[in-house]
């Protein structure tokens, strides 16, 4: 017998609730249909996200995801690459690197332009923008205004290169991505480089040789407003976005949560009361980051 629709609709958010993302309207697909689910996370950020020499990822973001999707939502999951410039694609298409994915986990700040194509679960993480030096520099650097006589690095279009138009200092050196400012840091074009704090943190703990590290982020120099780092899905998704958000938030309150960002970035020198108070996100709530 034909069941009308409404009623198999009904039956189908029952069915998303019990099983955690597992069914949707057949004009909004589900964004985890996939079995097991695709993630993307981005290389190259050593304590946030690096693809290891196993083929896994590891860090900060991989071990939420774990803790998140595989031990609050009971969902395995696959991991595959994303860049600053293609996760957009990676979401809504995937055709141009052959990366299609259901979800990404890359250090993406929440921006209220993201909010037209795409749905913001979280956050998992927030972050000031932080200052790396090379280790020999010993200057004192404590906020934005001491930032104005040099010359800093940000990536084009961000909150960082926006601050630093903004400071009244010298123009900013630019790069198209994170590696570029590194370049121009290391070649002397740039004598600082500005981005997310815990970003940059993990650069500097991870260079290096033991404890003689290449660079270093001043310990009080934490720029701007918290950043709050968002996973990502395609626009349409409401039930499975705050179902993710409800575990994010749950996964907030296991102390895991600060030990693991402490051992990640090397913040040995933190108190647990500064890393929840500095990085640990003082909202969950859903505002207009889930569709309806």
């Amino acid at each position: 017998m034909h069941t009308p629709r409404p009623a198999r609709l009904a039956a189908c958010l029952l069915l998303l609730a019990a099983a955690a993302f597992g069914c949707s309207d057949d004009s909004k697909p589900d964004p985890f249909d996939s079995d097991p689910i695709k993630i993307g996370f981005k290389d190259g950020r050593p304590g946030m996200s690096v693809l290891s020499s196993k083929g896994t990822y590891v860090g900060f973001e991989p071990h939420v995801a774990q803790k998140v999707i595989q031990g609050l939502l009971h969902r395995d999951f696959t991991s595959l690459p994303v860049t600053t410039a293609d996760w957009q694609e990676a979401l809504l298409d995937g055709k141009t690197n052959h990366n299609k994915v259901d979800l990404v986990i890359a250090d993406i700040s929440e921006r209220d332009d993201l909010k037209k194509d795409f749905d913001l679960a979280g956050p998992y993480l927030q972050t000031p923008l932080g200052v790396l030096l090379k280790a020999s520099d010993t200057r004192e650097i404590n906020k934005a205004e001491d930032l104005r006589p040099l010359a800093v690095c940000a990536q084009e279009k961000t909150t960082a290169y926006s601050t630093l138009v903004n400071n009244g200092g010298r123009p900013p050196v630019t790069a198209t991505d994170l590696t570029g400012c590194m370049d121009r840091l290391n070649d002397g074009t740039a004598e600082a480089v500005l981005a997310d704090y815990v970003v940059l943190q993990g650069i500097a703990i991870n260079s290096g040789t033991g404890t003689a590290h290449s660079y270093r982020v001043p310990r009080n120099a934490r720029i701007g407003r918290p950043q709050y780092l968002m996973m990502m899905m395609p626009k349409g998704h409401q039930k499975a976005c705050e179902l993710l958000r409800q575990a994010i938030a749950d996964y907030l309150k296991d102390t895991d949560w600060t030990t693991t960002l402490k051992e990640d970035l090397g913040l040995d020198d933190f108190t647990n009361k500064e890393i929840n108070d500095i990085f640990q996100p003082v909202t969950t709530s859903v505002d207009d980051r889930c569709s309806a």
